[in-house]
């Protein structure tokens, strides 16, 4: 008897900004789906202003989050010195984006996996190439939605203007997730922001994460994704976003 067919889900992880947590909610994320037994993997395809074999690097984080040893070079398929736009570093460094080595790194790392979480590079409209973001992007991956924002003042807008794009180009907003910056007292804006989003985007989950004060600390990053309810999005897939996908054949889930 053969086994069933199944689809690694694909969550894409945005910004609405630069620097706002998509690479420690995106860890939190991995780590936690390990916890709950899912097989996961995680990319970063495009990385810009780092070493190759920095430690901070967005890609070796997301590695070690997923546990084992998987090639930085699916990880992260481009590696750009200056910190920039990708499209932008790219054409500086004379290097051609080529979309196509960025699928058949994501086909490699979701092989035999339950989840795949794509981390995007700042805001969603950053340009990948000339013709492609990373709205384009995510769409054609089939990838659902969870737009990372920091709780300060100018979040609402956005926000909104996150989630706004993200519609039109045809992507499933799975969640927006509130960062907290830092481990002190709200000031008004972040203390009025959560309600304001609910009121203003209602047909949207809304998540806080807690501040995490050592953000390598895989432990502290699962239990923070766990309290603030994000065992929520590691659960089953939207189906809408499924259709028209490959599908793999996978071994039963195991613990990593």
């Amino acid at each position: 008897m053969t086994e069933p067919l199944h689809v690694p889900r694909r969550l894409g992880v945005t910004g609405t900004d630069t620097g706002v947590g998509k690479t420690v909610v995106s860890c939190a994320l991995a780590a936690r789906a390990r916890q709950l037994g899912l097989r996961v993997a995680a990319m970063k395809p495009l990385e810009s202003g780092v070493e190759a074999r920095a430690s901070d690097a967005d890609a070796t984080r997301l590695a070690a989050a997923c546990g084992g040893n998987p090639d930085l070079a699916l990880v992260r398929p481009y590696l750009l010195r200056e910190p920039l736009a990708p499209w932008v570093a790219a054409e500086r460094e004379g290097q051609h984006i080529d979309v196509a080595r960025l699928a058949a790194a994501r086909d490699a790392l979701e092989r035999d996996q339950d989840l795949l979480i794509v981390e995007g590079a700042g805001g969603l409209l950053v340009p990948i190439t000339a013709e492609l973001a990373y709205d384009g992007l995510f769409a054609s991956w089939h990838c659902e939605l969870v737009i990372v924002a920091a709780n300060r003042l100018g979040v609402l807008n956005h926000t909104r203007l996150t989630v706004q794009a993200a519609r039109a180009a045809g992507l499933a907003v799975r969640a927006v997730i509130l960062t907290a910056l830092h481990d002190g007292a709200d000031d008004v804006a972040q203390a009025s922001n959560p309600e304001a989003l609910h009121r203003l985007c209602p047909d949207v989950p809304l998540y806080r994460f807690p501040f995490v004060p050592v953000t390598d600390d895989l432990s502290a990053l699962a239990h923070a994704a766990q309290t603030a309810g994000l065992d929520a999005l590691l659960g089953s897939a939207d189906p809408t976003i499924l259709q028209g996908r490959d599908t793999l054949r996978l071994q039963p889930s195991r613990t990593s």
